[in-house]
């Protein structure tokens, strides 16, 4: 009997136990060096499948002819990308039993804290840049390999007139491991070599969208500030309320060609706004939770933003990924406000605006600001009170009240 076994990324802590049986009960293993040293106490023969798979296909057809149990070991899921329809052909007659693993796609998309049940994929290991989808529409799973790297991958969509936000997942689940998100600008001047990695692209933003969205686009390319709260798609995530939004895009003072980094980015709402304020600009959205993560790409594509770029993770852990910024923006800092303002790539002369809800918070800003030469360090309270109706009568609602802390980076002499 032919078994064709999954053995996910390829690491003992993430093979199933089910698996692990499996593949100590057959007479015969193939698989690559990696895999087979999954099984350092397996008793039968091995065969380490190299370059020459016809060799490989041999053992198998003389061990099949011996009436024994062969498995076959392949990296990730065997129905993803695997030797299994090869073997489907070269052995139509029998009895090929297949065993799932975790497949990278599977790997990558959980990594970015992304859905997959609708996204695309393509395979352009050993094929054609050609069959890469030349505008991306969905998210869309990417297996690189051979000498079509990532970097490769990123080229052909700059050729094409598009730089879409690429994730690069390589080495996943190895101590080597790589994650990162970043457009395919930066993606094609990457010095890191890059083998086998799995990619995904996030849809360009020229998708159709329905009129209601069409609009809200048109509106924000034309700098709309202010947008109503329900526009925003929201989830569980805490957003900036439209009030406060319009006072800390003023304090920023943006011009059209500025660079703005926006930490701790929620659902998008003031990168969204800010991403109209500069057309010649770009910003860039730093957010560690993949659940708001998901939300800034679909509030991205709703209002038809592309220069918007979604950064995951933690500042100042991702700021290597940052060129140098005009504006920073910093709504949340998990307790890690002087690292980021210590770290951050502002340049000299550059604004920088930070909210908070506590006093703590705002005296820490004040005194770090202090400390590091910032000028004209100005702090307003805001207490937004909305008025609802009530029957025929108007209620007033308060919002909590937000602290607004803006300065501007010293020029050195």
């Amino acid at each position: 009997m032919l078994k064709v076994i999954g053995i996910g990324p390829g690491r003992t802590e993430w093979l199933p136990p089910a698996v692990r049986d499996l593949a100590m009960n057959c007479d015969v293993l193939i698989g690559g060096s990696r895999a087979l040293k999954l099984f350092p106490d397996f008793l039968g023969d091995q065969h380490c499948l190299t370059g020459d798979l016809k060799a490989s296909l041999e053992v198998i057809r003389t061990a099949l002819l011996a009436k024994k149990d062969i498995g076959v070991l392949v990296s990730g899921d065997p129905g993803f990308f695997s030797l299994l329809p090869r073997l489907k052909k070269e052995f139509p007659g029998e009895q090929i039993d297949v065993y799932p693993g975790i497949s990278s796609l599977q790997f990558a998309f959980a990594r970015a804290g992304l859905p997959w049940q609708e996204a695309d994929f393509v395979s352009v290991h050993g094929r054609d840049l050609s069959v890469l989808p030349t505008q991306i529409r969905h998210l869309t799973g990417v297996l690189t390999g051979g000498t079509n790297t990532p970097q490769r991958v990123a080229q052909f969509y700059l050729d094409l007139g598009q730089n879409p936000n690429i994730s690069v997942g390589n080495a996943l689940a190895y101590p080597e491991e790589l994650w990162q998100t970043m457009d395919a600008n930066h993606l094609a001047q990457e010095a890191v070599p890059l083998k086998n990695a799995i990619l995904i692209l996030h849809p360009e933003l020229t998708s159709v969208i329905d009129d209601q969205a069409k609009n809200s686009a048109n509106n924000v390319r034309g700098g709309r500030i202010g947008i109503p709260d329900q526009e925003f798609l929201r989830g569980n995530v805490p957003m900036t309320k439209s009030e406060i939004r319009v006072q800390v895009l003023a304090k920023a003072q943006i011009s059209r060609s500025d660079s703005i980094v926006d930490i701790g980015a929620g659902t998008g709402s003031i990168s969204i706004e800010a991403a109209g304020l500069v057309p010649e600009g770009v910003v860039y959205a730093i957010e560690h939770n993949p659940e708001a993560q998901a939300l800034i790409l679909a509030n991205q594509e709703k209002f038809g933003v592309s220069n918007l770029h979604l950064i995951p993770g933690s500042a100042p852990d991702v700021f290597p990924e940052l060129p140098p910024v005009n504006v920073c923006i910093i709504g949340g800092s998990k307790g890690r406000l002087e690292d980021i303002l210590l770290n951050v790539p502002l340049l000299e002369d550059g604004r920088i605006v930070i909210t908070a809800v506590t006093l703590e918070t705002i005296s820490q800003g004040v005194k770090l600001l202090s400390e590091l030469d910032y000028q004209d360090i100005e702090i307003v309270s805001l207490q937004a009170v909305r008025w609802q109706p009530v029957h025929n009568l108007h209620m007033a609602q308060a919002l909590n009240p937000v602290f607004i802390l803006s300065a501007r980076k010293g020029v050195r002499s």
